[in-house]
């Protein structure tokens, strides 16, 4: 029978703490960029600026294997944060206790250590899409400002080589100055083609003419292919604007 007191009186007492507890927790804001705001609960400013740090360290890392996976995005990088307390007053650099930056760096590499969960995902819609090791259905060429509307193996005149042309499209919103393209060719056994100097399949070129956007390009390239059957992808790698930017395809 005491037990049985005992017990209750435990159970009552826990109830108790969990109460005062729920009642001590105080809202925090979190705001970074253009981003929605958070909020944070926490029961003292110190818990609740190691949550907000965990938030900045995962837009990082998602950020991070974005780009990795994808090549050059359109979002903005994870710069900074603010921390507001209930009173809506900045707290961001006020906040200070004990083991500070090796806690924030604990958070950081903790979650630095989590898997690019993007870029696996990637693998496997292409390796879906083009068999297991397919490596040449590059990831991030959706954002390319460049578009190849065709590649295909022509035949150079009074010669058994043969050439390879591109038509393709500026389909971004900057005038282009210079592009530089790969392609990746198969001769009549499903094997690398001949590509003159290189003989594994893949070889590249580049124009200097200019690209207004919408515009359509043309161009050949001679690369010397004495095999050369199908082209089976061609993209610009990289893109150079009349402003002075670039842009790079991720891995090259």
């Amino acid at each position: 029978m005491n037990n049985h007191i005992v017990f209750k009186a435990f159970i009552i007492l826990l109830l108790t703490n969990t109460i005062i507890s729920c009642k001590n927790t105080k809202k925090y804001y979190y705001q970074e960029g253009n981003k929605e705001e958070k909020i944070i609960e926490a029961t003292s400013d110190s818990a609740a600026y190691l949550e907000a740090v965990k938030y900045f360290e995962i837009s990082k890392k998602v950020f991070s294997d974005m780009e990795k996976s994808y090549g050059n995005i359109y979002i903005d990088k994870p710069i900074s944060f603010r921390l507001f307390n209930n009173k809506r007053e900045d707290i961001t650099y006020q906040v200070h206790f004990l083991n500070k930056d090796s806690l924030e760096d604990e958070t950081a590499n903790n979650i630095n250590k989590l898997p690019n969960t993007i870029e696996e995902s990637v693998k496997r819609i292409r390796e879906e899409k083009n068999g297991i090791g397919a490596k040449y259905d590059t990831a991030g060429l959706y954002v390319s400002p460049v578009k190849v509307l065709s590649a295909r193996f022509v035949s150079k005149e009074y010669s058994n080589y043969k050439d390879i042309a591109l038509k393709y499209k500026n389909i971004g919103t900057k005038k282009i100055s210079a592009i530089r393209f790969k392609w990746y060719g198969e001769n009549a056994f499903n094997e690398p083609a001949d590509m003159g100097v290189l003989s594994n399949g893949w070889v590249g070129g580049f124009t200097e003419e200019t690209l207004k956007p919408g515009s359509t390009g043309y161009g050949t390239w001679s690369i010397l292919s004495k095999d050369g059957k199908k082209v089976l992808i061609a993209y610009a790698y990289e893109v150079a604007f009349e402003d002075g930017s670039k842009w790079l395809l991720s891995g090259n």
